[in-house]
């Protein structure tokens, strides 16, 4: 079971805590079962911000910098931010809960700041030590 509750000054917090302790957790620890919470940070700028780097600069230092082989040719190519995207994905975003369907699924979107902070870290430092990727420094 999952609830969120956005908070922004402490009494709202309180409250948060109080709601959740006697709606939800009470009954469960009087049977004795254990759970936990999590506290995220929440920041609407940051969030922006972080993503304006990671579709910016960053995919694009990968789309211009990167030369592959291409399996069936032989030649050397550039994919374009996009495809990085999409790979990059794959290989550093954790399997998320999609709100919707309960299925899991590979989504940035679905990704706390905290968490995106952390993919792009893996992301950049995928970056430097397997590509040799030079992160340039541009303007958001």
């Amino acid at each position: 079971m999952r609830q969120v509750h956005d908070v922004c000054s402490p009494q709202q917090a309180h409250q948060a805590v109080n709601d959740l302790y006697q709606g939800v957790i009470k009954p469960y620890t009087r049977t004795g079962a254990r759970g936990r919470i999590i506290w995220e940070t929440v920041n609407p700028t940051h969030r922006q911000a972080l993503r304006r780097m990671f579709h910016g600069p960053i995919l694009t230092d990968f789309s211009e910098q990167v030369w592959l082989t291409d399996p069936e040719t032989g030649r050397r190519i550039r994919y374009a931010p996009a495809a990085w995207k999409e790979l990059l994905k794959d290989m550093f975003c954790p399997p998320k809960e999609e709100p919707r369907d309960k299925k899991l699924v590979k989504s940035t979107e679905l990704l706390s700041d905290d968490e995106f902070s952390d993919f792009l870290t893996e992301v950049q430092a995928f970056g430097v030590v397997d590509l040799g990727i030079e992160f340039t420094e541009k303007d958001l």
